[in-house]
């Protein structure tokens, strides 16, 4: 869980800036009602990074940065690098990953506003059409490059300063931890559109490139230093960067890349931007990309980001680009809404309060929502940020933050049921008691194994009903088992050094996909043994004894 350090007088000018609401005294008070846990009010140090113009801010326990998190520079070796760039007042928050929409001081003062009644409802971020375009590379949707999705943006009428510039790589770094799992599934880069070639039909190329193809100037170093242009490979090897994020790319034997109608590298995503487009306080229009593994995911991400720019920049124009896909072309930004159905009373059971239509219908145009009521059921249209409404059940959530948790009145149950185990677990725990009496031994394998380990050792045909994992954490764990067996035959595999007979068996979970339920996937309980034992000790009775009809069907 992150700590945010949020500047003090930028949330409060921007929540502000129609009225005076709040000052500093009534924000530790606002913001634990908003459900936000604050460490302290406290006063930083900005030191800012001459290298890459990052800025980080520093409590003074915490002293001054050793090295660059954004382009490695070490401050030790270079103390020139380095510099104070003023005090501010700060908010440190423990941040939530499901909110990255509020990591931001733009994206936490559109909530805040909302949530303090001054200006509620789905807030419109006009895009404009699209004027430039981005060719994607078949190739990245194969296994030797596997990065197909883009997601990017044009930003018009930029006007950065030390605050703005801050706030973008600090946002920048903490959509990638939230958002992008320290960069695996999603990546951001943000470019000066001044330094690129755009001109052309389709001036941009997200394209694969061999490990030794080319050669760019990664951020940080400075162009026509010696050992400055690097090649894709290289910059893995020898960039601080590229050895932090090398294992993202570890397995490919081609890498992504961003290039402009000239051929010029701008980016090599996940890992590093070129020195070539570096962003400084004299850009004045930016071209933003996001890649990953999932649409889904880089859209989320493009969104937070542009439209925490937005509020902080209110004369920011955005404009859409044209991702052309093999499959066809998209357009994105898209702040499209996702829209809902929320059933009023459902809501006040949950919450335990009586909540008219009107009732609910305002508290979640307090929490950012545009709402439209059909009688006892609203149509909820969720604002193309937020990134943690996935079932209605988070929309009432959101309702009980807007009335306020102490508003609830705590009650005794009026019966008292006491609990008891699951039909289920007392069969399973029946079927251990009988082959424990019958002298098995109980082991429990893992549940998540690949298609190797579940089938192809045993020579066993792969089942299509087999749940896969969609970005597995590694090349073991691909798939959800469906058969206790193959972990019990592995069991003996690694234990047959040891003395005989050996006696194993497990109770456990095995799961299908299955599009008719609503997790798509079904879970079955079974139960497993297996013995190995000496040739002489082997009989017809011992393995019928160990399948009997008597054993419960858990």
């Amino acid at each position: 869980m992150p700590v945010i350090n949020m500047p003090l007088d930028l949330l409060l000018r921007l929540v502000n800036a129609d009225r005076s609401v709040i000052d500093e005294s009534r924000v530790p008070q606002t913001l634990h009602d908003m459900g936000i846990e604050l460490d302290e009010l406290t006063s930083t140090t900005a030191f800012t990074c001459r290298v890459c113009s990052n800025v980080m801010d520093r409590t003074e326990a915490q002293g001054e940065p050793l090295h660059c998190a954004k382009c490695g520079v070490e401050f030790r070796d270079r103390p020139d690098a380095l510099v104070k760039s003023g005090s501010h007042r700060v908010a440190r928050l423990d941040m939530l990953a499901v909110r990255p929409d509020i990591f931001d001081a733009g994206g936490m003062a559109r909530y805040m506003r909302g949530f303090l009644g001054i200006r509620t409802g789905l807030i419109d971020y006009p895009v404009l059409p699209a004027k430039l375009s981005v060719r994607v590379d078949p190739r990245l949707s194969r296994d030797a490059s596997y990065r197909p999705a883009i997601a990017c943006a044009v930003l018009r009428n930029v006007r950065f300063d030390d605050e703005r510039i801050k706030l973008l790589m600090n946002l920048q770094e903490d959509l990638h931890w939230a958002l992008g799992r320290d960069r695996k599934l999603a990546s951001i880069g943000v470019y000066d559109l001044d330094k690129v070639n755009a001109a052309g039909a389709a001036p941009f190329a997200y394209r694969a490139v061999g490990p030794d193809e080319l050669r760019f100037v990664p951020l940080g170093y400075a162009e026509g230093d010696a050992g400055a242009s690097m090649t894709p490979r290289e910059v893995l090897q020898k960039h601080k960067t590229g050895r932090a994020y090398a294992h993202l790319l570890a397995k490919f034997s081609e890498y992504p890349l961003l290039t402009d109608a000239d051929g010029k590298v701008m980016s090599m995503p996940p890992i590093i931007n070129s020195e070539a487009t570096r962003v400084t306080l004299a850009t004045r229009q930016c071209f933003v990309d996001v890649t990953g593994l999932a649409q889904r995911t880089v859209d989320r991400a493009l969104n937070i980001l542009v439209a925490g720019l937005k509020e902080v920049m209110p004369e920011l124009q955005i404009e859409g680009v044209k991702v052309e896909y093999e499959r066809g072309p998209v357009v994105t930004p898209n702040f499209a809404t996702t829209e809902m159905a929320l059933d009023a009373s459902l809501a006040s059971d949950t919450i335990g309060i009586q909540l008219s239509v009107g009732e609910l219908s305002g508290l979640l145009e307090r929490m950012g929502h545009g709402v439209t009521a059909n009688g006892a059921e609203l149509r909820v249209r969720v604002p193309a940020w937020r990134n943690d409404i996935l079932h209605p059940i988070d929309l009432i959530e959101d309702a009980a933050v807007a009335l306020g948790y102490e508003k609830l009145s705590p009650v005794i149950l009026p019966a008292y049921a006491p609990g008891r185990p699951r039909a289920l677990e007392e069969r399973s725990a029946v079927a251990r008691r009988v082959m424990v009496g019958l002298g098995f031994h109980q082991v429990m394998t893992l549940v998540l194994l690949n298609e190797d380990a579940a089938f192809s050792r045993w020579n066993l045909p792969v089942d299509p009903c087999a749940v896969r994992i969609e970005h597995p954490i590694s090349s073991e764990q691909t798939i959800a088992r469906v058969s206790l067996l193959p972990g019990l035959l592995h069991t003996l595999s690694i234990n047959k050094q040891y003395e005989l007979p050996q006696r194993i068996f497990e109770v456990g979970d095995v799961s299908f996909a299955d599009a008719g339920v609503e997790t798509g996937a079904r879970e079955q309980r079974r139960v497993a043994a297996a013995s190995m034992l000496l040739l002489a000790s082997s009989s017809f009775f011992l393995v019928r004894a160990s399948t009997s009809p008597n054993l419960p069907n858990a």
